[in-house]
C-alpha cells in the first residue's frame, strides 16, 4: 500500500531524446545519391613548393558520373587521380594558351 501511494506522488523520469546522428556532407550527398568530391587535406615541401599533394574525399556517385564522361582506371582512386589530372591539366592549359602542356 505504502508503494502505491508513493508511485502516486513520484515524478515521471524524463524521457531522453537520443539524438539523432549527425551526417556528413558525404554521408547526406550518399543518402540522396548525389555525387560528392572534396579536397580534405593539402601539403607541401616549403622547400620545394611543387612537392605535395591534396588529400580527396568521394562517393561511388562521383566516380559513376565520371565513368559517364569516359573515364576509366582499374580502382575507383585511378580513376579520380585521371580526372584530377585533367582539372590540373586544364587550369595549365587557361593560364598559358600558347603553350603545350601534358600531365601524365
Amino acid at each position: 500500500m505504502f508503494d502505491l501511494i508513493k508511485n502516486l506522488f513520484k515524478k515521471p523520469k524524463p524521457v531522453v531524446e537520443k539524438e539523432s546522428p549527425v551526417l556528413s556532407e558525404k554521408e547526406m550527398a550518399t543518402a540522396r545519391k548525389e555525387p560528392f568530391i572534396a579536397v580534405v587535406d593539402t601539403q607541401f615541401d616549403p622547400k620545394n613548393p611543387a612537392n605535395g599533394y591534396f588529400e580527396l574525399d568521394w562517393n561511388i556517385f562521383f566516380v559513376d558520373e565520371l565513368r559517364k564522361a569516359g573515364y576509366t582506371g582499374a580502382t575507383e582512386e585511378e580513376i579520380v587521380d585521371k580526372w584530377f589530372k585533367a582539372i590540373c591539366q586544364n587550369v595549365v592549359s587557361e593560364s598559358n594558351p600558347n603553350q603545350e602542356v601534358r600531365i601524365v
